[in-house]
């Protein structure tokens, strides 16, 4: 009798106002290093994290999404969180994936430094207890000095840093982009040709 073979799905959440070559490669390095079979990119509508700042509007984050991911067939990218609008919350992305893929494993991909304020994140606990979660460490990064700070209960601190992974480190933010557009510099090679050339399209960061 042949097991069934559950599927393994990598989430990443973000801004990604606009996406960059950054983002990619986590998510390349994250599907080889934990074995995935995709990752869905969720572009937030309004991150409870982000609230200072006003992001682009969804359509267009999406759909750079969409021709950054187009080239690669185990990437996707999902409208779950901007069609909800609102205030996104991570446990509710989360159920909502599990309901679309049942049986699925879900890795959720963040960045070390997270780990310092989850303890503040809406229903923290069963975020934890409904996903495999994955923090992204990159050279510079000091695992230990972030566990000092975390202020999650040591069981659940010592299981997610035990997943770490490290990835390629790029020099590159959303925020460095905007400001170079704003100011009449060039972005290319920051992000893919396709985006660049979207980005001129519809005159954004300008």
């Amino acid at each position: 009798m042949n097991e069934e073979i559950t599927e393994r799905i990598g989430v990443f959440g973000g801004s990604f106002d606009p996406v960059h070559i950054g983002h990619l490669i986590i998510a390349q390095d994250a599907l080889e290093q934990l074995e995935l079979d995709r990752v869905i990119f969720v572009p937030t509508a309004v991150s409870p994290h982000k609230q200072h700042r006003t992001p682009t509007e969804g359509r267009h984050r999406f759909e750079m999404l969409e021709l950054a991911t187009a080239n690669n067939f185990r990437f996707e990218v999902s409208d779950l969180e901007l069609s909800r609008g609102g205030v996104s919350y991570t446990i509710d992305t989360l159920e909502q994936l599990k309901a679309d893929h049942p049986g699925a494993n879900l890795f959720f991909i963040v960045g070390l430094d997270s780990l310092k304020e989850m303890h503040r994140w809406h229903r923290y606990e069963d975020v934890l207890a409904c996903c495999t979660l994955v923090p992204l460490g990159r050279g510079g990064e000091d695992p230990s000095a972030v566990a000092e700070q975390c202020q999650l209960p040591d069981l659940w601190k010592n299981r997610i840093l035990d997943r770490l992974i490290r990835i390629h480190e790029i020099e590159v933010s959303a925020s460095e982009i905007r400001m170079r557009i704003a100011e009449g510099l060039s972005i290319q090679t920051l992000v893919p040709a396709e985006v660049e050339m979207y980005i001129a399209e519809h005159n954004l960061y300008t």
